[in-house]
């Protein structure tokens, strides 16, 4: 019991900054700084002028369409990827100690920091005529992604009995 409250309070601590700047975007500015104003329902009327005029911005729409583009051909990338990786990881054998030191090497790739390969990054971009390109940027963010589904589907794949591959 204690546990459980001790989550919602983490869980309210968490979420109501969301809450909060979602509530602020929907009011009127006279109203944001009103005593109690993170309260909506007692002190505003709700208003969508703000959300519409953004929109209307040509280039607020390219950025949000260009985002949406880049994270899901990122994530797909990364579990297409991911998943061919972490079935040869976790099936196949790569010596005595091989998968141990593959696992490894996957999981110390979170640890380096992005800004290390920015510039052997620009310079294959530059090289393949990729720079100004959604796709380079698909690749880039897809590369840091990498680590996460492998190591999570090799887990599972380990997990499938190998009778139900031969079956298949």
């Amino acid at each position: 019991m204690l546990i459980g409250g001790v989550m919602f309070v983490a869980l309210l601590w968490v979420l109501f900054p969301f809450y909060w700047a979602f509530v602020n975007s929907i009011k009127k500015p006279a109203d944001t700084f009103r005593p109690g104003a993170w309260i909506p329902f007692l002190q505003f009327q709700p208003t969508l002028e703000h959300w519409i005029s953004e929109l209307a911005i040509i280039e607020i729409r390219q950025a949000l369409l260009n985002s949406t583009i880049i994270s899901l051909g990122a994530a797909t990338l990364a579990v297409l990827l991911g998943t061919l990786a972490a079935y040869a990881l976790a099936r196949f054998r790569f010596g005595k100690s091989g998968n141990g030191n593959l696992t490894t090497w996957f999981l110390s790739q979170r640890i380096l920091p992005p800004v290390v390969v920015v510039i052997p990054f620009f310079l294959i971009m530059r090289q393949l005529q990729l720079l100004d390109n959604v796709f380079s940027l698909m690749l880039l963010n897809a590369t840091f992604t990498l680590p996460f589904p492998v190591i999570i589907l090799s887990q599972m794949i380990r997990e499938l009995p190998q009778e139900l591959e031969e079956a298949a």
